[in-house]
């Protein structure tokens, strides 16, 4: 079992965030699928941490990745939204994980800043520094849970600013210099930082501002076409841990936009109809990319889990002899 833990790709979490969030936005609908998704999460979740106490090794050398160090905020992530399943059965204990996570989020950016970016590189920024930076607003939509709609509103705007200064970084990066093919997948990301702030935004301010809900709306839709555009090459690459950005980024798109017409509708605020379509359609594509993205992450841990029963019977047979 260690050495299949060992072998637990740290995008996992990504994979566990598309899980929770895509069950939080399927709640309305469907109590089975929200139950079902928060499952599929915490067991990636769990499988995660197991890996984090048993391989530490391992994880420090990850960590000199830029891309897998940045990319560990999802666990961090997930754990604040699946605190909030928790959280009508057990409060306290729920916001005792979820400050936790907050809290190490916060570690994990200081640290990230000091020992990647001290040293700056713009050849190693990728959009997972969006997770690292801009992941945080994650604190935000979760907030309400806790009646901590203050603080929630405070992170925002620190998500919201450092993805302004982000996106122009990440952008330049990419017009500049070629991504190879594993990391291309991570593109999905640029979708996702304008939803989350949006969803944030929407979640603490008592007051919202129609107009600027609606400018982050209207640039979160223009992201998403982007991705969209790109989305048919990613899905012809064969498997990477980073097929994981292919999740999240589509089920916080749909549900920022959901959480816009409800405002809107709270405000009096007439919307094209045909705006509801939309967001069963961006529901619908979330629940495709999450589900096919979780299919193609058990096939690879089937093959890991075959390739070491192999290895064990292959030594075994050489000690016979």
């Amino acid at each position: 079992m260690r050495e299949f833990l060992k072998k637990v790709p740290i995008p996992t979490g990504g994979l566990a965030l598309g899980l929770a969030a895509l069950g939080i936005l399927l709640k309305p609908m469907s109590t089975a699928a929200y139950v079902a998704c928060g499952l599929c999460s915490l067991a990636l979740t769990i499988l995660l941490a197991a890996r984090l106490l048993s391989d530490s090794a391992g994880i420090r050398e990850d960590f000199e990745n830029p891309i897998l160090a940045s990319v560990s905020a999802t666990f961090l992530m997930t754990t604040m939204q699946l605190s909030t399943y928790l959280a009508p059965f057990a409060h306290v204990p729920a916001f005792a994980i979820w400050a936790c996570a907050v809290i190490a989020h916060f570690v994990l950016m200081a640290w990230f800043t000091v020992y990647h970016l001290r040293a700056f590189d713009l050849t190693k920024v990728y959009p997972t520094y969006f997770i690292c930076y801009v992941g945080i607003v994650v604190a935000s939509v979760s907030s309400p849970v806790y009646g901590l709609e203050r603080l929630g509103s405070a992170i925002f705007w620190f998500g919201f600013i450092a993805y302004a200064v982000l996106l122009v970084m990440v952008t330049i990066r990419y017009a500049k210099h070629p991504v190879e093919e594993g990391a291309r997948p991570l593109f999905c990301i640029y979708t996702a930082p304008m939803s989350l702030s949006l969803a944030g935004y929407l979640a603490t301010e008592p007051i919202p501002n129609p107009v600027f809900a609606c400018v982050l709306a209207v640039l979160a839709q223009l992201l998403l076409v982007a991705v969209l555009i790109r989305l048919p090459h990613f899905l012809r690459l064969k498997f990477y841990p980073s097929y994981a950005a292919m999740t999240f980024p589509f089920v916080i798109t749909a549900t920022a936009l959901d959480r816009t017409l409800t405002m809107l509708a709270n405000a009096g605020i007439v919307y094209p109809a045909v705006l509801h379509v939309l967001v069963g359609i961006e529901t619908v594509l979330a629940c495709a990319m999450v589900g096919y993205v979780f299919v193609r992450f058990l096939m690879e841990f089937a093959r890991i889990g075959r390739s070491l029963i192999a290895e064990r019977s292959c030594r075994r047979e050489l000690a016979a002899e």
